[in-house]
């Protein structure tokens, strides 16, 4: 039974009320429960008075995050903050303090009682001070305020600037004494029947196609877009022209066919319409329907890093990766249910420093891989091999174990490499075996056979012969294990050539790791496939909620959102730099781009949306965002920055970004971020085309056709076309010379012009520089009309389940490697009707396709040609 959705009321344009079929702001699947890892930093907490931020990487590499809270004053005054407590109960309370030659003695007190006297922060040298702990306290649910009040100094202390002293605030440590809760898998609800579709034959919708249809698909001297409806005179005819049907179904879904200048068809003939072409479909999916088959494929770059460093239990990446942008740690914690309030990040894709530095000494990361046109880095066809390269990753795995950080930045050294302490050496083949089987198991996400193991194990103790030093001889096999084929590439092997199969619990457990993490499974999920209770689906679902609520799941926003969202277009954008010269900041000798802070926002709405569960049409229209001073600046102030000039106007290092509710539906999502416009436009003006194409592409996963070889110039700056009296969108439909550019322009202009009000950088406009007027109105899909980009949100939130689809489609494209096709279509129909049920629940989307049947089977993969190395054993 299909439960009716009741509509809600939401303010549009200038006061307009349209009915949305939901309240998709108050969806949330997780409640806040406390701080992150028990971690409150002391940077992000709110300030008051002198309480500032400094960074601390110049003292070491002890603090948390890498900053503190610094204050100072005089003896007698007191440095305030506050924290939130989200569940009530007994919490273990410690706090993180600084020890420096200006700092003070203090007391402490929580929620005005004095818990502490007498903390005396005065050290000759910087750095951190004995944890003070603070006990254990009973804590409501609600705002804590933290009181330290400076009661002295130590006699060698000295003083800051001639009156008083400092105090530096590392974290908090709020640890819940009460058992943690196990998560609850959510249940696969009962599948729904499917909605009842008129049985129709083509005879009887012959009348109808020959009233609506056989104008211009069908007559002789009219046959527009090659589509000759009428030559198709029986079932077998749609069933030998599949794609055809295909797009006349989606046409006719989408309100796309007739044209907006035609007669249209009633609802009713509309829904016999598509009960026609949709059943062809079914008919030919259910005869003939076999998944594409996946390309056997080697790991990204990103995915790579990520496996390399949690098989050797790194500290950290090998490499510095431009494809994590948000540079930050401990904030992203989804079994928390909540996203802070206060984040404090940089960008790494935009940040020279932190592109250039090496991490290990001697190591540098393979060339970035490239995103396919509509999908992703992570499409076997897409990835380059060659034996030369194969050959480059064995190298890649020396410099890695022989870095001379690498015994101090593996926590396995100890362990792992260790030489045996035992004398006898007829005992060590025996110790390394039991050393390598688990790693090799999780290396090549596998069992490993005795004969393989054996390999390995000789490998070892023939090193040892040669060199006598056992703990290389461990970072030899290392080497090799990062350099094996079964290391590189995810491989799923069948039986046989004929139908699907399911998956293995390895090859699940892999793939399941590879969607959500980015990375090899870990010893809980191995386990579950090791025994076997992976294929159980009770078992399965608890494992896809546990890793969803897992910090690594943080791979979904770095590597899936960034792709989805082309953030990396942003790099390569270049706005005039004399026309927008409030874009870019001197930085010492260079120009930096405000692309550095504008990247982050939607990232960060997208981790908000899936640490507290909400739902996913918060990426069209959101009421928050997190923004750091100066992007709020940058939407709100005529003149952002102070009015600046260019030397230093904005920050290039780390910023803290707030959450802030937004006053006005110009903003909010993703469409109007300041980050998609940008990178839309060309450098002189703003691009309807390419911004219409990133719209249809992104939210509604409609890509246009490329378009012709030869196209017509069009003046690159709007000033050019203003002085002849021209708005640009007058001047772009003049440019639509032939039939099939209108029609594709008819799709994708609307869409873009939506977002005409904002200028070339994204900055809201109500006229263009010339005074002329914009037009920022369109259709969407034949029936959802709009006067600007509130009306184009409205009608996407009107339609939920035309982003949802898209969404949908991006990530299960994204989760299988490879593109969709028709042959997913009842896949796709199951995940969207589940979805929608929920309302776009974030969790929602993701478990149920970790449990549809694309993910869930194989066919017979495609191989690559790439041999093992002959050196790897």
């Amino acid at each position: 039974m299909r439960l009716p959705i009741s509509p809600v009321l939401l303010l549009g344009t200038t006061g307009f009320i349209f009915a949305a079929p939901f309240d998709y702001h108050s969806v949330r699947g997780r409640e806040a429960k406390g701080p992150v890892n028990g971690l409150l930093e002391g940077e992000l907490l709110p300030r008051h008075g002198k309480s500032r931020t400094q960074g601390t990487r110049s003292f070491g590499t002890g603090w948390s995050g890498d900053a503190h809270l610094l204050w100072d004053g005089e003896i007698g005054q007191e440095m305030t903050t506050e924290f939130r407590i989200e569940e009530a109960g007994i919490y273990h309370v410690a706090a993180q303090l600084t020890l420096a030659p200006d700092y003070g003695i203090f007391s402490l007190s929580l929620n005005d009682k004095v818990l502490r006297r007498g903390i005396d922060l005065y050290d000759p040298k910087v750095g951190l001070a004995p944890m003070v702990d603070l006990g254990k306290l009973p804590l409501p649910r609600g705002e804590h305020k933290l009181v330290l009040k400076l009661t002295g100094a130590n006699p060698k202390a000295s003083k800051f600037q001639k009156s008083g002293y400092l105090l530096g605030l590392d974290f908090l440590k709020v640890v819940n004494l009460a058992p943690p809760k196990q998560p609850v898998a959510r249940t696969p609800e009962a599948e729904e029947a499917p909605l009842a579709r008129p049985s129709v034959t083509l005879d009887e919708m012959k009348p109808v196609l020959a009233t609506y249809c056989y104008g211009c698909h069908g007559e002789k001297d009219k046959v527009k877009g090659k589509v000759n409806l009428k030559e198709l005179t029986s079932e077998q005819d749609f069933l030998s022209n599949i794609k055809l049907v295909r797009k006349a179904a989606e046409a006719i879904a989408y309100q796309e066919m007739p044209p907006e200048d035609e007669n249209q068809p009633k609802a009713e003939e509309r829904r016999k319409l598509a009960a026609l072409f949709n059943g062809y479909l079914e008919k030919h999916l259910k005869d003939s329907g076999r998944l594409k088959p996946i390309v056997m494929r080697r790991l990204n770059r990103y995915e790579y890093n990520n496996a390399v460093k949690d098989l050797l239990q790194l500290k950290g990446d090998l490499y510095p990766l431009p494809e994590k942008v948000i540079r930050s740690r401990g904030y992203f914690n989804p079994a928390s249910g909540r996203f802070p309030d206060t984040v404090q990040v940089s960008n790494r894709a935009l940040g020279k420093n932190q592109i250039e530095q090496h991490i290990l000494t001697g190591v540098s990361p393979f060339a970035i891989d490239l995103q396919a046109e509509h999908g992703f880095n992570n499409q076997g066809d897409q990835l380059s091999v060659s034996p030369i390269l194969l050959e480059s990753f064995l190298k890649l795995g020396r410099s890695i174990v022989n870095a001379r950080e690498f015994d101090g930045y593996s926590a396995i050294t100890d362990t792992f490499y260790r030489a045996p302490g035992e004398k006898d050496r007829e005992l060590w083949p025996l110790i390394t075996e039991q050393r390598l089987r688990p790693f090799l198991e999780r290396a090549f996400r596998s069992d490993i056979s005795d004969e393989l193991l054996a390999r390995y194990v000789k490998f070892v103790m023939h090193e040892v012969e040669r060199h006598g030093n056992y703990p290389q001889a461990m970072k030899s096999v290392t080497a090799a294990v990062l350099a094996s084929p079964r290391f590189l590439y995810l491989t799923e092997r069948k039986r046989d050539a004929g139908a699907e199969e399911a998956l293995t619990p390895y090859e699940l457990a892999t793939r399941l790791s590879f969607f959500l993490w980015s990375t090899l499974p870990d010893e809980e999920l191995l386990a579950s496939a090791r025994s076997g209770d992976l294929g159980q689906p009770e078992a399965y679902a608890a494992q896809v909620t546990r890793m969803l609520e897992n910090p690594k799941s943080k791979a979904l926003a770095e590597n899936f959102a960034r792709q989805w969202l082309r953030l990396d277009q942003l790099i390569t954008a270049v706005p005039d730099f004399d026309r927008f010269q409030i874009y870019y900041s001197r930085i010492g000798c260079e120009q930096w781009k405000f692309g550095l802070q504008t990247m982050a926002e939607p990232l960060l709405l997208f981790e908000s949306i899936m640490v507290e569960d909400r739902s996913i049409m918060l990426l069209v229209d959101s009421n928050y965002s997190y923004r750091s001073d100066e992007m709020q600046s940058w939407y709100k102030d005529k003149v952002p920055f102070r009015n600046k000039a260019n030397r230093n106007r904005f920050n290039t290092g780390s910023q803290r970004f707030n959450r802030r509710n937004l006053d006005t539906r110009r903003e909010g999502g993703v469409i109007t971020s300041a980050a998609a416009l940008t990178m839309t436009s060309e450098p002189l003006r703003t691009s309807p085309i390419r911004r219409g194409a990133w719209v249809a592409t992104v939210i509604l996963n409609k890509p246009p056709p490329p378009p012709p070889d030869v196209i017509p110039e069009i003046e690159q700056d709007d000033a050019v076309i203003e002085a002849r009296g021209q708005t640009l969108r007058q001047r772009l439909v003049a440019h639509q010379e032939n039939e099939s550019c209108v029609s594709c322009h008819q799709k994708i202009d609307p869409l873009g012009f939506a977002l005409e009000n904002y200028d070339a950088i994204g900055r809201w406009r109500d006229t263009y520089r010339s005074g002329l007027p914009i037009d920022a109105s369109g259709t969407l899909f034949g029936k959802g009309r709009f006067q600007d980009v509130i009306g184009l949100k409205n009608v996407l939130l009107e339609n939920p389940e035309w982003f949802m689809r898209a969404f949908c489609e991006h990530l299960l494209a994204y989760a299988l490697g490879r593109e969709l096709d028709l042959g997913d279509k009842p896949a796709v129909d199951r995940i969207v009707k589940n979805v929608m049920a929920r309302k776009g629940q974030f969790s929602t989307v993701v478990s149920e396709i970790a449990r549809s049947y694309p993910f869930l089977h194989k066919t017979n993969q495609l191989a690559v040609s790439a041999g093992p190395s002959k050196k790897n054993p």
